[in-house]
């Protein structure tokens, strides 16, 4: 079988370490390049055994690309990239935010593809305790993944889906859909509303033991009844409601804790807003 050259940009960085390692684990069907320019980042890759390639002999040997950086860098760290690529090759970034923002520099004669990690479901068996410590993904633990075609050939893309398969794996799903869809998952559902709720939880775990609950106890309480509540919620447990006092309650959250028109975050234009506000923070656009 034919392998697949890859390179990865920013391959020290944080997501730049976790998708090299398993991309120099696939050796059968890869053939890795890594790049890095920062001294810690190349001593990243130098402590686990690996090499750095210059990016001027790497990027036009491969079949595909990955963008490993910051969000925030990409609208000037791409073009450079973008520039080397071989003709009918193909490029992942991993975070559909500058896509959307229309941030990432494209060719017509290349493919661009965002991929990004579910991380490993509670609903999720895991086969081994180790996996099942890997709350992030990548280091054994099982989980989906989203993908999205930004333009360019459908083998190409196809081939970029496996070579983000791998990255993340073990994979159980990959989905694939449009990039605003990616964008409405991350930031708008796990982010603006997901991450600013389980924030808060962790908050008010802080408030419980300042009540002089004990910390044990309420984290306990709290994720356990996280687990409960998703499963109730998200239909695992089919038709099992709440008790209606906890109906009463999450009515009485939504004036206390969320504002009442919190749906909006799910209009196309405060997603586009909160992207730009996202990738230029000195720049609020909301």
């Amino acid at each position: 079988m034919k392998k697949t050259v890859v390179t990865v940009i920013g391959a020290g960085g944080k997501m730049g370490t976790r998708t090299s390692n398993n991309l120099a684990g696939a050796k059968e069907e890869v053939e890795l390049y890594l790049v890095e320019t920062a001294e810690r980042g190349i001593q990243s890759v130098r402590d686990r055994g690996l090499s750095v390639v210059p990016m001027e002999e790497a990027i036009p040997r491969s079949d595909v690309v990955v963008l490993a950086v910051p969000d925030s860098v990409i609208h000037r760290a791409s073009k450079p990239v973008v520039d080397k690529m071989r003709p009918g090759s193909g490029l992942i970034i991993l975070d559909p935010a500058a896509a959307v923002a229309k941030e990432l520099a494209l060719r017509e004669d290349c493919t661009f593809a965002v991929a990004h990690p579910c991380h490993p479901s509670y609903f999720l068996d895991q086969d081994t305790p180790e996996a099942r410590k890997d709350y992030f993904g990548g280091l054994g633990g099982k989980q989906d993944i989203v993908m999205a075609k930004i333009q360019g050939d459908d083998d190409v893309f196809a081939s970029c889906r496996r070579i983000a398969e791998i990255m993340f794996s073990p994979v159980v799903n990959s989905y694939v859909m449009g990039i605003r869809d990616i964008a409405f998952l991350e930031p708008t559902l796990v982010e603006l509303l997901g991450a600013t709720c389980l924030f808060a939880m962790a908050e008010t775990v802080n408030e419980a033991e300042r009540k002089g609950i004990q910390r044990e106890a309420a984290v306990s309480f709290l994720s356990g009844h996280i687990y409960n509540l998703s499963a109730n919620f998200l239909g695992f447990l089919g038709n099992t409601p709440v008790s209606d006092a906890c109906k009463v309650a999450i009515n009485l959250g939504n004036k206390l804790v969320l504002r009442e028109n919190w749906k909006e975050i799910w209009k196309e234009d405060v997603l586009d807003r909160v992207i730009g506000t996202m990738l230029h923070p000195d720049k609020p656009q909301i």
